[in-house]
């Protein structure tokens, strides 16, 4: 009997039918699939023997210990509570037994022929033809062609106005597919099968027949809105993405010192490991958007169904604003990615998009101020055209070989805007000598790579570092999609709040001082960079922004005394950073006329101090964003 017990308990285990015994609940195939496992584990036929024989010791038992003890155990099993002292209970108990046997017998006459099944289950489609009760065909609440915005999508028309029933119905649909949208995506996110839904290789066995057609249908469609929303054009191919981080968390890098050396006995040891952490900072953005009437919403919605005739997915109105807004949010997050300074906003007034958070280009340039990393300072990388662009990349590979014996791990990043610079160059200088392989995107005579970095404007920045020590910061993956919406007198408010950053996990041994960081001689680096500063001409009292200018600008010596008044040309969204090149006269900056914002008088006394503002135009002002 114990045998029969212990090794049904396995094979009910190892099938996770333990729930459906305990309910009574197991189905004909359930109980087939029991039998055949437990046969394969303990031989052919071995159920049915050993069930015959646990009926026959019940039935031999006379000791009343020992029958209560039997008949609570196949209790457990198969869900019977029976009065144990009693013959009733005993008649109970051996009924239970006798009606499993007889289950066991009448599936082992059944066998399965050769005959396809009888009923073949259709492939769910996600983006059929409208229905008499559901847009599009997808038969679940959120299509239901009762709602305003659904019949919209249908008709193609708008009739009447959107009542208070219409707005709270378009509202709590909208912040519910939100939430599970951004849900779905950590999912992914977490399982690791965002690569398989771009590739529309999910697997949807889990969403078996006995789920309801509507929420499969749902699934496969909100899949389809994922993968549209993460193949948007990003930076994540040239910078890791790590989430989960709060700020205040830490990234270690780990650095082993030389190691080897030549054998000798006993306790003689050499290396070091070396724990280099980096304070990972994620800034608070949020997306606040204000549509002045639902009906102006509608229009605008009509008129993409109306013209949207090449797109193979037409959207419904809730999913439509997400992937609006989505893409908006993402292009704005790859700008901020790269040259995004975090500045707090002035309170009651909306934020510049760049100011949300800091990005690669000010994080490199801070990581410099705190003395981590020493750029090359000198002129001959500092600058580069269409005519020189190769040499210049060459001479930076050069110094960074200097410096590294592993420079082939490293990856230079580039202005894309430059890269037809670039190929003209490559062009220019070996003609046909190319073994017909063409351009190629690899410093020559260096083998280490070139990666094109977008949204730069301008800016003749170069640097370079190994794969991953780079990072794009956020909390929750995709929580940046999770739209509210909500009703504001005629108004419609849709808003939603993220987190995003940009780390790097090593740059450099940190110094106490400008003189040190210069003698190290970026010996101690991970992170190289030129420095495009433009050096203002002696006595100048203005900057001059012009389409070709950066936003690094050095002072030099002045013959008499000198005080920066203005930056003409200035643009909104833009840091520029004034650095003291030399104590001579140096050139100061009052706090009066358009730098009567900044927080106080900038009078440097050594080369090296700088100072940042950024420029509103509405009061024609320049603000300070930092000075060291």
């Amino acid at each position: 009997m114990k045998r029969f017990f212990e090794r049904l308990k396995a094979v009910i285990s190892m099938l996770g039918l333990q729930a459906k015994f305990e309910k009574k609940e197991l189905s004909a195939e359930d109980q087939a699939a029991l039998i055949a496992a437990y046969d394969e584990a303990n031989g052919e036929d071995s159920f049915k023997t050993d069930m015959q024989a646990y009926k026959d010791e019940l039935q031999q038992k006379a000791d009343a210990e020992a029958q209560d003890k039997m008949f609570q155990e196949l209790a457990a099993v198969l869900g019977k509570s029976p009065d144990n002292s009693s013959a009733e209970g005993i008649a109970s108990m051996l009924a239970a037994v006798k009606e499993l046997k007889d289950t066991v017998e009448k599936l082992g006459k059944k066998s399965q022929g050769d005959e396809p099944e009888a009923k073949v289950t259709a492939p769910v489609h996600a983006y059929g033809p409208h229905t008499d009760k559901y847009a599009f065909g997808v038969q679940h609440p959120m299509f239901d062609a009762s709602k305003r915005y659904n019949r919209i999508a249908i008709g193609h028309s708008i009739t009447g106005k959107a009542d208070e029933k219409d707005r709270q119905t378009l509202m709590a649909d909208a912040c519910s597919y939100a939430e599970s949208l951004a849900a779905r995506i950590r999912e992914h996110f977490n399982a690791g099968t965002l690569p398989s839904v771009v590739k529309g290789a999910v697997d949807y066995t889990a969403l078996s027949s006995d789920t309801e057609i509507g929420t499969r249908q749902f699934t496969i469609r909100q899949d389809a809105l994922i993968a549209r929303i993460i193949t948007l054009p990003g930076v994540e191919h040239l910078f890791s993405r790590i989430s989960n981080i709060q700020s205040g968390d830490v990234v270690t890098n780990v650095l082993f010192g030389e190691a080897s050396q030549a054998y000798q006995a006993g306790r003689v040891f050499k290396g070091s490991v070396t724990f280099k952490p980096e304070k990972a900072i994620v800034d608070k953005v949020m997306t606040k958007l204000q549509f002045e009437d639902m009906s102006d919403l509608e229009k605008t919605y009509l008129n993409y169904l109306n013209t949207s005739g090449s797109d193979p997915v037409k959207w419904n109105l809730i999913e439509w604003i997400i992937l609006q807004l989505a893409t908006q949010i993402n292009n704005e997050r790859n700008q901020r990615a790269i040259m995004g300074y975090c500045i707090a906003p002035e309170k009651g007034k909306a934020g510049e998009t760049l100011f949300a958070s800091t990005g690669v280009i000010h994080k490199l340039i801070s990581l410099y101020e705190e003395k981590k990393f020493l750029p090359f300072l000198s002129e001959e990388v500092a600058d580069y055209s269409q005519e020189d662009i190769g040499n210049v990349l060459q001479l930076f590979a050069e110094q960074i070989a200097d410096r590294r014996p592993d420079s082939d791990k490293f990856v230079i990043y580039v202005n894309a805007r430059h890269k037809p610079w670039y190929s003209a160059w490559y062009k220019n200088t070996y003609g046909t000598h190319t073994d017909f392989n063409g351009v190629l995107e690899v410093v020559p005579d260096y083998n280490i790579p070139i990666r094109w970095v977008p949204n730069m404007g301008n800016l003749k920045l170069i640097f370079a570092t190994i794969p991953g020590n780079i990072n794009l910061l956020e909390n929750v993956p995709g929580e940046q999609y999770k739209m509210m919406f909500q009703r504001d007198l005629e108004e419609v408010i849709a808003y939603s709040y993220w987190k995003e950053g940009v780390g790097v996990a090593f740059a450099g041994a940190q110094k106490d001082t400008l003189a040190e960081l210069k003698a190290a001689d970026a010996m101690e680096q991970m992170v190289f960079m030129n420095w495009p500063a433009e050096t203002l001409a002696a006595d100048a009292t203005t900057i001059s922004i012009t389409k070709d200018s950066g936003i690094l600008f050095t002072t030099g010596a002045n013959s008499t005394a000198t005080a920066l008044t203005d930056i003409t040309g200035a643009k909104e969204g833009v840091i520029y950073r004034i650095e003291c090149g030399s104590t001579t006269n140096a050139t100061t900056i009052a706090k009066s006329g358009k730098f009567s914002e900044i927080k106080s008088a900038w009078s440097p006394t050594a080369v090296g101090e700088y100072i940042k503002v950024y420029y509103r135009k509405s009061e024609d002002k320049f603000y300070e964003a930092a000075r060291g």
